[in-house]
């Protein structure tokens, strides 16, 4: 008797997840929704520890505080719908201010031939909070950033940067050129002289590492990133959406659709087929979702579930810092502040609708891939990757991979 009863509880629970799971499915949402909630959750982090963040594999060891004005301003960032709150304002609000302050400080006290990626992602959220939050600075304040990013944006475009930068820093030096020209900051002629510079700054990031086949590898093309691979997508697929030039628009989707060739049925994808020392964040899912609903496939639902919910909330000692860590079966974690992905999530928001809605799906509609071209050979079946005749199994509970 008892186990006929421990075989119907086992039943009922899988029956009631798969329910949770379509319910999960059918809900609608807009990605304001959706960004909310990582970034009303990772700013209560920051109430707590302060604005601090440790990234190990890029020297930050200990939990530090921001230094340059892409770190001030993405931290910053996650207190925007907070600060939206009338009782919260006062508090946060200034949070906010402060950091938009520290950021265009740290830009005025060096030369202006450091600026690089780093500045226009700082710039292109200082604008986000800016529109975003009514009354965090004062309209001086508003006019003093207007004229730095004006005398500073084509210096920050011919910067020096290497690889997926250049192609990150051409797409938001996009956006913030669009932003000056219809605020009446720059003249027709000169948009068009900056406009030019960010195609050549777009050709040579694109020319630098992405193949004819639509694969992203950096160090002179002899190392492949996952992680890079998607985030170089989303922002070819943003320059195209600013500007029209369709030849991104079409690299961009060829890179989406051959991400998901190495993501297993949950949409989990390894980081390790690349060279990315650790795992994936949200914001690489984001990204891949994103990319996905853009270009009209629905599987992009399935990496909008695998990104929501507690997964990249796992660190025990700091359950709502957003992290990206190890995924390795059996391995100690290793987190990282995932802190831009405020900087994916207002790109989103820039390219779609308030009233465009979003849902979650579990699985990809279809698994199985057999694709060769000149880069890569990958089998696919869902649970079993293939990538170059290295192995990687699905582990356990979808959140891990084994490989052999």
């Amino acid at each position: 008797m008892k186990k006929i009863f421990f075989v119907l509880f086992i039943f009922l629970f899988f029956l009631s997840s798969f329910f949770r799971v379509s319910a999960a499915s059918a809900k609608e949402f807009s990605l304001q929704t959706y960004s909310r909630n990582f970034f009303n959750r990772y700013s209560s982090h920051f109430d707590v520890h302060g604005l601090v963040f440790s990234v190990p594999s890029y020297e930050v060891e200990n939990f530090e505080k921001p230094q340059t004005a892409r770190e001030w301003v993405s931290l910053a960032s996650y207190y925007k719908y907070r600060a939206n709150t009338p009782l919260d304002f006062f508090d946060t609000g200034f949070r906010v201010h402060h950091a938009i302050v520290a950021s265009i400080t740290e830009i005025k006290n060096r030369p202006a031939y450091t600026l690089s990626f780093h500045d226009s992602e700082a710039f292109f959220l200082i604008l986000r909070m800016i529109n975003s939050i009514p009354d965090v600075i004062s309209e001086a304040e508003k006019e003093d950033i207007l004229r730095l990013l004006e005398s500073s944006i084509e210096v920050g475009i011919r910067a020096g940067d290497t690889e997926n930068r250049s192609i990150i820093a051409a797409s938001h030096w996009q956006y913030l050129t669009d932003f000056l020209f219809y605020q009446n900051k720059i003249t027709p002629e000169k948009k068009v002289y900056l406009d030019s510079l960010i195609l050549e700054k777009i050709k040579k990031g694109v020319k630098e590492s992405i193949t004819e086949d639509g694969w992203y590898f950096e160090i002179e093309k002899t190392a492949f990133s996952v992680h890079y691979h998607t985030i170089s997508a989303l922002m070819l697929m943003w320059y195209a959406d600013l500007t029209g030039h369709a030849e991104y628009l079409s690299l961009a989707e060829k890179m989406y659709f051959n991400a998901k060739k190495l993501s297993f049925r949950n949409g989990m994808t390894e980081s390790r087929i690349g060279k990315r020392p650790i795992g994936l964040g949200a914001q690489y899912y984001l990204a891949q979702a994103l990319l996905g609903k853009y270009f009209g496939d629905e599987d992009y639902k399935v990496y909008l579930f695998f990104s929501s919910g507690n997964r990249f909330f796992s660190d025990p000692k700091h359950p709502d810092r957003l992290e990206f860590h190890s995924t390795i079966e059996g391995s100690e974690p290793q987190f990282h502040d995932d802190y831009a992905f405020s900087d994916v999530a207002e790109i989103g928001m820039t390219i779609f609708a308030e009233e465009e809605m979003f849902s979650y799906q579990y699985y990809f509609k279809n698994s199985n891939v057999q694709s060769t071209d000149s880069d890569f050979t990958i089998f696919n079946d869902g649970r079993k990757i293939v990538v170059n005749n290295r192995i990687f199994y699905l582990g356990s509970f979808g959140n891990w991979t084994v490989q052999k």
